[in-house]
């Protein structure tokens, strides 16, 4: 399998087809591909670690200063064991006689004195290189030689979405934990490390012997020395490294405490299980905080220092309780007796102490970064929190060991995953060879998570959603996908290049900002409009009588017979049946950029023209808006936006008409490493100001009318009142297939959007499953299921209490006379006589079967002159 290609894959943008009318299958766009585009090969996965003795791991692309970890062969110490127990793998040694013992006694001890002898000539000799390295060599602490920390990000009600950073490290401070904790970390390594100066001077002669007659190196280092090899990147076993260990430990321990070089080396030290550093090895473990240790936990964390990890070259299984529960199990109680000799815990505390073995987590060695795959919450750390930070000048953060407080709610972000969630399996298929090879990605499956709305839907569906607090604009909820890596369909991508995208049409949910548009410049409510189709060709031409040739424009899915109010409809009538016909003529009416305008006032800051397929930046006023981006097709959400934008825009109305900028970040924190408590960072963090973007009466007056939408969709909220509006898509590459559908509303607390669409050609149709009856998606099926179940699970999590929404005037405001269009049906009359249909004012239409009367053509209305730029005729279905 390989994964679906996205922005950042390496391949080269490719313009958009010119014929591509809602710019569906831009190539160089990820989710919405050329099926000829090239594909970066994906890269090999890293290599696994090398087992070995504590030291700090390797992460790629991290100073190698930050990564020293021995070559294989274990720990490069002798192995110190308890009285009675053979090293693991051997047989138990026998007694000697009593004359073979002396004579090993008088051999130990003659080598003694020939080792001691060697020390003293090699330190006297090299006393001198010893001296000078002493003024120039420097011992780097952590913060000089491995600057990684992790970064943990939380939701606004605390609970952790993500741990960032390349490499697996929280440091840790020493204040923070116990003695006896601290004791216990060190006691398997170097007991005695309260009482010595930093150096083991019969290791330097052992190594010095070893050295000099060609035996095996061995180690038997303080962990000062350890410190001070990791420190200074030298895994090499030697008398010269002994010497370099020597002058840097000394080093150490004149210019710092114990307690702060225990700090150095427990927060670097390779625990295995991907953690550097006691506090992510606690978390390993334990599933717990460092400061939350008992002695006994810290027992086995200063057991596994030994051997973290098995190693292959020599099989040795090292000192993991998953790998080697019965030394691991050995190697704690070792420690526990070198406690008590240390004078840490007593013997009668010793006795008491149980293996934590119930305590201890499952194994994994997963390290790095949590929370940007495989959860809704990627995009919001990988772009929004990324892009906030870095405005308050904070660029290299994931690895500084900062906490980053977001705004978004856990129990809201569950509410949407539960009814969205779904991943994708792709696969690739690939011709040619060399620099001709080319390689596309296509769905094989989808992954979908047992009691979501999605769930059985065919594997070309993906939904995405957006929730905002109209009150703040904090970000609640948001799902793009479920990789932060990937294609976000939420948001934007490929964001500040040429080829910028992200946008879906809006279809008739975007009748929002033109009814907002249309009361803002003076309709009323109770105004009047003729629905009949502008047709521009055939029998039925009428597009000439409205001034609109060669513009044709239809209800999608609705019979202009049937419809009640025939050919005089009220605005508030046409925006609950959702008629194209009335809004395209609005916008002609108003001008489409007084549409764009309240569009983005609302919060929609990009949409894209059709006439280019790029992106319009509604937030600078340089911006083109005029009809050659734009034309009278805005009336109806012809032109893409981002479901982000288009929540920002709900969020507006529901604070009646006053915005605030979404933002996903509340707070930012940083570690003070001597007392292990987060300080606020100055400068950053949440401002929120509110805009007065809308005329609050007129925000009021589009809410009174969306209020009754979602029981007219058969979609209301339990025991609260809401605002909703759909919209549904034509798919352009089958007839009468839909390609996108929404739902977006809001109440005083939540502002919402969903959009349905594909994971792949943005135009492709999409459809129910067989077990549902099959047929298209629509605006009041899957999108509006979404979002009744989020908005009803989220307001119940987050504890809101019902809030009425606002109640309009109900087309007081503004003027509702010789505004529209509408035209009253003709009387009846039994003496009609047959006459021309062309002729209206010499006859009626006599009536049709049922006795309704039939709606005579429109007369020509005023207009403007011929029409630039016409656009063919777009099928869309009213939501």
């Amino acid at each position: 399998m390989t994964s679906p290609p996205t922005p950042t894959s390496g391949r080269s943008p490719v313009p958009p087809d010119d014929n591509a009318g809602t710019r569906g299958e831009t190539a160089g766009q990820s989710g919405y591909t050329n099926p000829d585009r090239t594909i970066s090969a994906s890269p090999s996965p890293p290599p696994g670690r090398v087992a070995g003795r504590a030291a700090v791991p390797t992460v790629a692309g991290r100073a190698p200063a930050a990564t020293c970890r021995p070559t294989p062969g274990g720990s490069g110490r002798a192995a110190v064991r308890p009285a009675g127990t053979a090293p693991e793998g051997r047989p138990a040694r026998t007694r000697l006689s009593e004359a073979d013992s002396k004579g090993k006694r008088r051999k130990r001890w003659g080598r003694s004195i020939l080792l001691a002898s060697v020390a003293m000539i090699v330190m006297l000799a090299g006393g001198g290189l010893i001296a000078g390295a002493y003024f120039y060599d420097s011992v780097p602490e952590p913060a000089d030689f491995s600057e990684n920390e992790n970064t943990f990000v939380y939701s606004s009600d605390g609970e952790q979405i993500a741990k960032l950073g390349g490499e697996n490290r929280q440091i840790v401070a020493m204040p923070t934990l116990s003695d006896e904790v601290k004791a216990a970390l060190i006691a398997g390594e170097d007991k005695n490390f309260f009482q010595h100066s930093g150096i083991d001077v019969w290791g330097i002669a052992r190594a010095a012997w070893n050295n000099l007659t060609g035996g095996e190196t061995q180690g038997a280092s303080t962990i000062t020395q350890q410190y001070a090899r990791n420190a200074a990147k030298d895994l090499e076993v030697s008398y010269a490294r002994k010497l370099r260990e020597a002058v840097m430990a000394r080093r150490l321990e004149e210019e710092h405490s114990k307690d702060e070089i225990l700090g150095f080396y427990v927060n670097t030290v390779w625990f295995g299980r991907g953690s550097s550093g006691v506090g992510a090895a606690a978390r390993a473990y334990f599933g717990k905080p460092a400061d939350k240790l008992t002695v006994e936990e810290a027992a086995v964390l200063g057991a596994v220092l030994k051997q973290p990890e098995p190693n292959e070259a020599d099989g040795s299984k090292g000192f993991d309780p998953h790998f080697n529960p019965d030394a691991a199990r050995i190697r704690w109680n070792y420690v526990l007796d070198n406690l008590v000799e240390m004078g840490r815990i007593d013997a009668q505390q010793r006795a008491a102490m149980v293996y934590p073995d119930k305590a201890l987590r499952k194994y994994s060695a997963k390290s790095g970064e949590t929370g940007v795959q495989g959860t809704g919450t990627g995009f919001v750390i990988q772009k929004y929190v990324d892009r906030e930070m870095t405005a308050w000048g904070i660029t290299d953060w994931r690895n500084k060991g900062y906490r980053i407080t977001t705004t978004i709610n856990a129990k809201a972000q569950k509410a949407l995953e539960a009814q969205l969630f779904r991943t994708f399996e792709w696969k690739q298929s690939c011709t040619g060879k060399g620099d001709q090879k080319q390689c596309t990605n296509d769905v094989e499956d989808a992954i979908d998570v047992k009691g979501t709305k999605i769930n059985g839907y065919p594997k070309n569906v993906i939904a995405a959603g957006v929730a905002i607090d109209p009150k703040t604009g904090r970000v609640l909820a948001y799902y793009g996908g479920a990789d932060g890596t990937g294609i976000d369909y939420a948001g934007k991508i490929n964001e500040g290049t040429t080829w910028e995208d992200g946008g879906h049409p809006p279809a008739s949910s975007f009748k929002v900002y033109t009814l907002a548009a249309a009361i803002d410049a003076g309709i009323s409510l109770k105004s009047t409009w003729d629905p009949t189709p502008i047709t521009a060709t055939g029998k039925n031409k009428n597009c000439d009588k409205y001034k609109l040739c060669p513009y044709e424009v239809e209800n999608a899915g609705r019979d202009p017979g049937k419809l009640k109010c025939k050919r005089k409809c009220t605005l508030k009538d046409v925006t609950r049946m959702s008629l194209n016909v009335p809004f395209f003529k609005i916008a002609k009416k108003i001008g489409p950029d007084k549409v764009v305008k309240m569009a983005h006032a609302a919060g929609v800051n990009t949409m894209w023209a059709l006439s280019d397929g790029k992106a319009r930046d509604l937030t600078d006023p340089a911006t083109d808006i005029s009809r050659a981006s734009f034309d009278y097709q805005v009336g109806f959400g012809q032109y893409p936006i981002t479901v982000l934008d288009h929540a920002s825009g709900m969020a507006t109305f529901a604070n009646h008409g006053i915005y605030y900028k979404p933002h996903f970040v509340i707070k930012v924190e940083k570690k003070d490493e001597k007392t292990g408590k987060y300080k606020l960072v100055p400068q950053a963090g949440e401002v929120i100001q509110a805009e007065r973007r809308i005329r609050a009466e007129v925000a009021d007056e589009v809410t009174g009318v969306l209020k009754t939408m979602p029981g007219y969709y058969y979609h209301p909220l339990l025991g609260r009142q809401a605002a909703a509006k759909t919209g549904t898509w034509e798919s352009k590459t089958k007839e009468n297939a839909h390609s996108h559908v929404w739902t977006v509303g809001y109440t005083p607390q939540i502002a919402s959007a969903i959009w349905v669409g594909n994971v792949k050609n943005a135009s492709d149709p999409i459809y129910r499953p067989a077990k549902l009856g099959g047929g298209n998606i629509t605006s009041v099926g899957l999108p509006a299921d979404i979002w009744q179940a989020f908005m009803n699970a989220a307001h119940t999590g987050m504890k809101l209490l019902p809030e009425p929404l606002a109640n309009g005037t109900g087309g007081k405001l503004g003027e509702s006379e010789g505004v529209g269009d509408g035209v009253d049906p003709p009387k009846k009359d039994d003496d009609d006589e047959d006459c021309d249909d062309d002729d209206e004012k010499k006859c009626k239409k006599k009536p049709a079967p049922g006795g309704s009367p039939v709606p005579s053509p429109p007369p020509g209305g005023p207009g403007p002159g011929p029409i630039v730029l016409p656009t063919p005729l777009q099928s869309l279905l009213g939501g």
